[in-house]
């Protein structure tokens, strides 16, 4: 099969994969919520992004080693690709071992150090035993899940994924159904699911990459070490990350409260997703960038980034803006469980967070150029700053005012607009030799046609009484129409117009006439 047909089946899958994964979370979380009760939902989202905090060390090994082994089988090096293979297991198995007795101790005094309503202490405890029993086994087995990328076979990990989704959704409603509703059953189905994954990887590290093989004899510390030398800016980035947006619900739990925390899980989901669908989108420039950036044509490779910017803008930033119009009527439909009172705080919450994304999207390619110049140093370095101030400055309004779980994503908010008017597009500028400011013209028309669009799809909401599900689609596909139009022309020349028409024909298939 050749490479064009072999990357559009896997990004044709990726793409199926995750609407399937949104339908599926659409149902489920309202119906989990209805069922376990919304104090406590929200120490599913909590659980998983405590989990996050160990990639902090985990990644350094780990996030490389893809590429290595990848590199190696390509040459047909099966000796070198065996040496990372096994020695990968073996530091990942130790590391797991050793976070065995942290992991009981945490979870035995849980209660101790967050907030839990004391009749959900055991369930809540439950819940977190099975995610990190998950979390270490998928650990410990993580070389395995290498074979499908590097036979350049995303479609079949798109398809256990998908399959995965499916698994935990009938397991939910059958444990529902059949017991008494507890919240633990959402970590016992991520364990399930986990399990079902490490099997398939396996079984394709055997189909895929039969040359690959465990081998105590393989085992390197030197492996280990190159490995961490040159991941170690990925746990810097990963403990950035982690600090800008993974701290979030803990603060909320020590300091305000687990019903607070409960509400600000609800308000990060649809954020989440588009962040999601912007990654994929500003991912699809990355390979023709590096090609021009190799080829070392410059003025080939700037007026490129300047198109992919604002093509990215176009596409991903109606629907955001649409979400913060019409936010509110979607969390009254989709959370029936909430009172009024609490629908308005989720929905400004999401409004928080999403508040930089109306003009990242505008500079999303740019973190793709500190990618491919290997720039990283700086931008790692500032997002850790940034990070470390998100977590003080959060604190010291929840300690010293009212704003309550507002502060949390206020503080973030405003830090993360900074980064993006002050910071990624100088940046950028300057490892290209470029003049500092010629990244903003793109960024300011899209910030133009972002208030022009976001007025309009406010009045359209005057005229529209939204009680049903038809009506808010009948809305948005309204606003859809009026937003692209809008972007169309004002954002985009006539030549990003032609490059918006191919990537819109590529995601959906649909054959130019």
């Amino acid at each position: 099969m050749g490479n064009k047909k072999r990357i559009a089946i896997n990004m044709i899958a990726q793409f199926i994969t995750f609407f399937i994964n949104l339908a599926v979370n659409f149902f489920l979380t309202p119906y989990i919520t209805a069922n376990v009760g919304k104090e406590v939902y929200g120490f599913v989202n909590l659980a998983f992004q405590t989990t996050g905090y160990v990639t902090i060390f985990t990644s350094a090994l780990n996030a490389m080693v893809g590429r290595y082994i990848t590199i190696n089988l390509s040459k047909k090096d099966y000796k070198s690709a065996n040496m990372y293979f096994s020695s990968v297991i073996v530091a990942n198995t130790i590391i797991s071992l050793a976070l065995v007795g942290p992991s009981v101790f945490a979870i035995l005094f849980l209660d101790k150090w967050l907030q839990i309503p004391a009749q959900y202490t055991t369930d809540v405890k439950l819940l977190w035993m099975f995610i990190f029993i998950d979390f270490l086994l998928s650990l410990c087995t993580n070389c395995y899940g290498v074979a499908t990328y590097a036979s350049n076979r995303l479609d079949l990990s798109a398809k256990r994924s998908t399959e995965n989704t499916f698994i935990r959704a009938v397991s939910l409603l059958l444990l529902f159904s059949f017991f008494v509703p507890r919240v633990w059953y959402v970590g016992f189905t991520k364990f399930i699911c986990g399990f079902w994954i490490i099997i398939t990887n396996i079984y394709y590290t055997r189909t895929l990459v039969p040359q690959l093989r465990f081998n105590k004899a393989a085992v390197k510390v030197k492996a280990v070490l190159e490995l961490i030398k040159v991941g170690i800016w990925n746990s810097v980035q990963q403990l950035s990350t982690i600090l800008i947006n993974g701290c979030d619900m803990l603060i909320t739990n020590i300091y305000i409260d687990a019903a607070s925390m409960t509400l600000m899980g609800f308000a990060k989901t649809v954020p989440n997703y588009l962040m999601s669908i912007i990654g994929i989108v500003s991912g699809s420039f990355g390979p023709q960038m590096t090609i021009l950036y190799g080829k070392g044509d410059m003025d080939e490779f700037i007026k490129y980034v300047k198109s992919a910017i604002k093509v990215c803008g176009f596409i991903c930033s109606v629907p955001i803006l649409g979400f913060i119009a019409f936010g509110t009527h979607f969390f009254h439909l989709w959370l029936p469980t909430l009172t009024t009172g609490e629908v308005h705080t989720v929905q400004i919450l999401s409004i928080l967070i999403l508040a930089q994304t109306i003009f990242d999207v505008y500079i999303y390619p740019l973190y793709t150029v500190n990618q491919i110049t290997t720039r990283l140093r700086v931008p790692v370095l500032v997002s850790l700053g940034i990070g470390v101030a998100n977590i003080f400055g959060s604190i010291i309004l929840c300690v010293h005012t009212d704003l309550g779980v507002y502060a949390i994503q206020i503080v973030s908010s405003i830090l993360l607009t900074a980064r993006v008017f002050f910071f990624a597009p100088i940046y950028a500028a300057y490892i290209l030799n470029q003049k500092w400011w010629i990244f903003y013209g793109p960024l300011f028309r899209g910030a133009a046609s972002s208030a022009v669009t976001l007025v309009i799809f406010y009045g359209i909401l005057n005229f529209i009484n939204i009680d049903s599900w038809l009506i808010l689609v009948i809305a948005a596909i309204v606003c859809g129409v009026v937003g692209y139009t809008i972007n169309y022309f004002i954002v985009l020349n006539k030549d990003e117009r032609q490059m918006a028409k191919e990537i819109v024909a590529k995601k959906l298939k649909i054959k130019k006439k």
